[in-house]
C-alpha cells in the first residue's frame, strides 16, 4: 500500500479538482433553472420517471426502443433514491463525471509507467498528472456532466473496461475477464455504436493471451457470454412489445432519414453538408395500420436508402464527411480539443505502431473502429467524447518526450561536452 499512496493522494486530488470544477459549472441547476436544453435530456428523463412511477421503459405514455437502457435505467435509480424531480440526481451525474479524470490519471500511469519518457517514476507521474487534469478541465465533460445525457456514463464505462482489459492482458485471471465483461457489456447498453468493438476486443484478448491459449479462451467467453446474457433482455423486451427485431434502437431510421435527403445536401449556407437534421416524416396512410416507432424506423431507413440510391455522389459525399465532423467538433473546449487532436492523435498513432504496446493498439483499434462506424452508421461529434482520456494522455507524452529529446541534445551539443568534441 506505501508503494501506491503518492498515487492515491494524487488521484484524489484530481478528483477534487474535477468536481469542484463541474459543481461550479452546475451553478444554474442549483439556483433553481432546470430547463431541458441540449435535446436529448427530455426524453431520458421521461422514460426514467415512467421506469419510477410506472414500471415500463416508455416515453409519453408510449413503450419506446428509442434510447438504449443502461443510461435510463441508471437515472431511474437514483430517481427512485432521491426524488422524481428533475436534476435530483445531479450530484451522481457530476461525481461520475469527476471519475473520468480519474481514470485518466490511472490510464497515464499504466502506460508512461511502461513507456520510457523522462526516464523516472516522477516524471511519469507528471504525465498522468497532466492527462488527468486536461480531462478534468475538459470543455465537453464539464458540460455533459449536469446534463440526462449518456456521454458522462458512457465514457466512464468505455474507459473502466479498457483498463480491465489491460489487467486481463497482465493476469489472465477470470475476475478480471467477468469485469471487463460487464464494463464491455455496460457501455454497449449505454451506446449502440460500441457494440462492434467489442468483437475486437475478443480478437485482442486471443492474440495477446495465445500462449496461455486455454485461458485467453476461457476469458474471452466470459465476456461474450456476459454481454451476451445482458444485452438478450433488451432484445427479447423490444420483441414482445413491437414483434420486430430489434438489437438496439428504433434511432437509426430517424437518423438515416435526417441526413440522407436533399434538404440536407443542398446548397444551405447555415448547415453543414451532411450534418444531421431533425426531420418529421410523412408515410402514407394505410387503412387500419398504425405508424408506431418501429414502424417508423423501418419507413425511414427504406426511403433514406432509395435516396442512397438515387444519389449515389450525394450519399458518398455524406458518408466521407463524417469522420470529418468525428475529428473537427466544436463547442466551449475546441482550442484544447484541437491540441489532443494535432498532438495526441499522431502520437497514439506512432506509438502503438512503432512501440507496438498491446494497450496503445487497443486504443487505436478503438479510434479507427469510432471512426469507420461514422461512415457507416451516421456519425456525429460526441463519437469521440470516450476517445478524449486517451488523446489528452498521449498529447502530454508527446510534450514530455519532445522535452527529453531536447535535453539530450542540449547535453550532448553542450560547450564542452565529450560527445561534442567527440
Amino acid at each position: 500500500m506505501k508503494k501506491y499512496r503518492l498515487d492515491i493522494a494524487l488521484a484524489l486530488l484530481v478528483f477534487v479538482v474535477a468536481l469542484t470544477v463541474r459543481i461550479f459549472a452546475a451553478a444554474h441547476i442549483w439556483a433553481g433553472d432546470l430547463r431541458f436544453d441540449m435535446g436529448d435530456d427530455d426524453d431520458y428523463y421521461q422514460i426514467a420517471l415512467s421506469l419510477v412511477q410506472h414500471g415500463t421503459f416508455a416515453r409519453e405514455g408510449l413503450p419506446t426502443a428509442y434510447r438504449m437502457p443502461l443510461f435510463p435505467l441508471f437515472a431511474a435509480f437514483w430517481h427512485l433514491i432521491l426524488g422524481p424531480q428533475p436534476y435530483t440526481p445531479i450530484p451522481i451525474f457530476l461525481i461520475t463525471s469527476a471519475l473520468i479524470p480519474v481514470g485518466t490519471y490511472i490510464l497515464g500511469r499504466s502506460l508512461a509507467d511502461r513507456t520510457v519518457i523522462l526516464g523516472h517514476s516522477f516524471a511519469d507521474r507528471t504525465v498522468a498528472l497532466i492527462g488527468a487534469l486536461i480531462i478534468a478541465f475538459d470543455g465537453g465533460y464539464i458540460l455533459y456532466s449536469h446534463h440526462y445525457m449518456t456521454e458522462t456514463l458512457f465514457s466512464l464505462l468505455v474507459l473502466a473496461s479498457m483498463l480491465a482489459v489491460w489487467r486481463l492482458r497482465i493476469t489472465q485471471h477470470w475476475c478480471w475477464a467477468m469485469g471487463a465483461g460487464l464494463l464491455l457489456a455496460g457501455a454497449t447498453l449505454t451506446r449502440a455504436n460500441f457494440g462492434p468493438f467489442v468483437g475486437l476486443v475478443a480478437l485482442w484478448v486471443l492474440w495477446h493471451g495465445r500462449e496461455q491459449f486455454s485461458r485467453a479462451l476461457r476469458n474471452v467467453s466470459i465476456i461474450g457470454g456476459l454481454v451476451f446474457v445482458l444485452w438478450t433482455p433488451w432484445v427479447v423486451r423490444n420483441y414482445l412489445v413491437f414483434d420486430k427485431f430489434i438489437p438496439f434502437t428504433t434511432q437509426a431510421g430517424n437518423v438515416y432519414y435526417g441526413i440522407y435527403n436533399d434538404e440536407v445536401t443542398g446548397d444551405n449556407p447555415n448547415l453543414a453538408y451532411g450534418y444531421w437534421i431533425w426531420r418529421i416524416p410523412h408515410p402514407s396512410a394505410i387503412p387500419g395500420h398504425t405508424w408506431d416507432e418501429a414502424s417508423l424506423d423501418v419507413y425511414q431507413r427504406e426511403v433514406s436508402r432509395e435516396w442512397i440510391s438515387a444519389n449515389p455522389g450525394k450519399a458518398l459525399k455524406v458518408a466521407l464527411m463524417q469522420p470529418v465532423f468525428l475529428w473537427m467538433p466544436d463547442g466551449p473546449d475546441i482550442s484544447s480539443w484541437t491540441g489532443s487532436i494535432l498532438l495526441g492523435l499522431p502520437t497514439l498513432f506512432v506509438f502503438a505502431l512503432r512501440r507496438r504496446q498491446p494497450e496503445l493498439v487497443l486504443w487505436l483499434t478503438l479510434v479507427v473502429t469510432m471512426s469507420a462506424l461514422t461512415v457507416i452508421s451516421v456519425g456525429v461529434a460526441r463519437y469521440q467524447i470516450p476517445l478524449r482520456p486517451i488523446l489528452a494522455v498521449t498529447t502530454v507524452m508527446f510534450i514530455a518526450g519532445l522535452a527529453q529529446s531536447l535535453i539530450l541534445f542540449r547535453r550532448r551539443y553542450a560547450p564542452g561536452s565529450t560527445t561534442r568534441s567527440n
